[in-house]
């Protein structure tokens, strides 16, 4: 029990260093440095980071030592593409069988994510909206694609952190007007309008990936 401790307080610490742009692509651990300053010994260290390579976050070097991966590109473009499945999969559910997002949560996230927006908080702004996703999607009550969401969400977070890092006085993408546009769409049950407005999301951040290479 210790030891599965030790793991992921190991794991949590690696990757919300990760998460947050602490860690950016191509930095070198140490895994003899990671256990010391945890104040713990190597073997929870290497569980956690076999972890977090199975996520994609790492990857070791033979000689070298472990070396924060760089997402590409069509790694991104793919995880939009899966997540625009998944909406419209959960917008069948919503007009079909008629399935009900918790629509006071999303107002909440909504009106989180723009107040995180106007006072520059990205970070908290990514969250907000991702969660935003999360709820929407929320109607498929399905567990394995709960879990497919979560490390896809997790994906865009980290892809939007470093680019949000690496260019912090350019201007970048907002979902805020395509969610208040779902938002009120649900409020009148007007799931077409909702299927064009994730449609034309889709399209133009499949373009602004291709353009720019950052969400």
């Amino acid at each position: 029990m210790a030891n599965s401790l030790l793991i992921e307080s190991a794991y949590a610490h690696i990757r919300n260093r990760i998460r947050a742009g602490e860690l950016m692509p191509g930095t070198l651990l140490s895994e003899n440095e990671l256990a010391e300053e945890l104040g713990m010994s190597r073997t929870p260290i290497r569980a956690a980071i076999s972890r977090l390579e199975h996520e994609g976050l790492l990857v070791t070097l033979k000689n070298r030592g472990v070396l924060v991966r760089e997402m590409t590109l069509k790694e991104a473009m793919d995880t939009v593409e899966l997540l625009y499945i998944f909406q419209l999969q959960a917008l069948e559910a919503m007009k079909e069988r008629g399935e009900k997002p918790d629509l006071k949560r999303l107002k909440e996230l909504l009106e989180r994510q723009v107040e995180a927006e106007r006072q520059d908080l990205y970070g908290h702004y990514l969250e907000s909206a991702m969660a935003f996703l999360c709820c929407f999607l929320s109607v498929l009550h399905n567990t394995a694609i709960a879990n497919i969401v979560d490390l896809s969400v997790e994906k865009i977070v980290l892809y939007g952190t470093i680019n949000y890092i690496r260019t912090p006085h350019e201007p970048h993408y907002s979902a805020n007007k395509q969610n208040r546009t779902i938002y009120e769409a649900l409020l009148a049950e007007d799931y077409d309008g909702i299927r064009q407005q994730l449609s034309q999301s889709y399209n133009w951040n499949r373009q602004r990936l291709l353009r720019l290479g950052r969400i």
